[in-house]
């Protein structure tokens, strides 16, 4: 259940995004009442600035206690498998991310409904950008923060860090070739003479121990929050020409 919730929360934001860019944005377009709102106590910026300060706000504190609420129902509940930070339905929806992923929907919907300025096809635009930067992220996310390596020997007895965010492992040979982790599937002892005749000299284990997980959330909100910022540029960019 605690899975399904956090996969929720990390799918908010798409939704967020197709809300703004239809109901809210477009859809004034497509009835006119945009146009006709503007004044000169209320011009176009100001009224473009309404329609994301205030739900900015909503969006943030929202799925902040959202995001909360399901931290310390994961620590406080737990369930008969264990979670780890790494994994998607936790990493996503905890921390920085969820505030500043919402952000960017809202950014991106608003950016959607002004350069369409049909609801429907908006709606879409906003629900498939939003979904594919958080599915970009979270597939380029190991690579945001400089992973640890560690490196063994054959045969030795190593022990895999607890808590820790695989990313690969392998062995290295004597003039520093890499070579995948399965190259040598036989027993123990037939293993060792095979990376021996293969000439290699050790074993590394990439990984992110649980100490990453904030420099990792905070980089990838960084990432989430400029991308919000220049879809907010282009939004008044869009405006600015459209109301000549």
């Amino acid at each position: 259940m605690l899975t399904y919730m956090g996969l929720a929360v990390i799918a908010l934001p798409a939704v967020i995004g197709a809300f703004v860019a239809g109901p809210m944005v477009a859809r004034e377009w497509e009835s006119n009442t945009a146009k006709l709102s503007w004044t000169q106590s209320y011009p176009p910026s100001a009224w473009l600035t309404a329609r994301l300060a205030l739900p900015a706000v909503l969006v943030v504190c929202g799925i902040s206690v959202l995001s909360t609420v399901l931290t310390w129902s994961r620590h406080r509940l737990g369930g008969p498998y264990p979670t780890f930070w790494y994994e998607v339905s936790v990493f996503g929806a905890s921390g920085t991310v969820p505030a500043a992923s919402a952000l960017l929907g809202l950014s991106i919907g608003t950016l959607a409904g002004l350069t369409l300025r049909r609801t429907v096809p908006a709606m879409a635009a906003g629900l498939f950008v939003s979904g594919l930067v958080t599915v970009v992220l979270g597939m380029l996310r190991d690579s945001l923060w400089p992973a640890v390596r560690d490196t063994f020997t054959p045969g030795d007895d190593y022990i895999w860090p607890d808590q820790a965010a695989i990313i690969g492992w392998g062995w290295e040979t004597e003039g520093g070739d890499v070579l995948p982790a399965n190259i040598c599937t036989d027993s123990a002892l037939d293993r060792e003479v095979c990376l021996s005749e293969r000439g290699v000299t050790h074993g590394y284990l990439d990984y992110h121990p649980d100490s990453h997980y904030w420099p990792l959330q905070l980089v990838e909100t960084g990432v989430l929050l400029a991308l919000a910022a220049l879809a907010v540029f282009a939004a008044f960019r869009v405006l600015r020409r459209l109301h000549g």
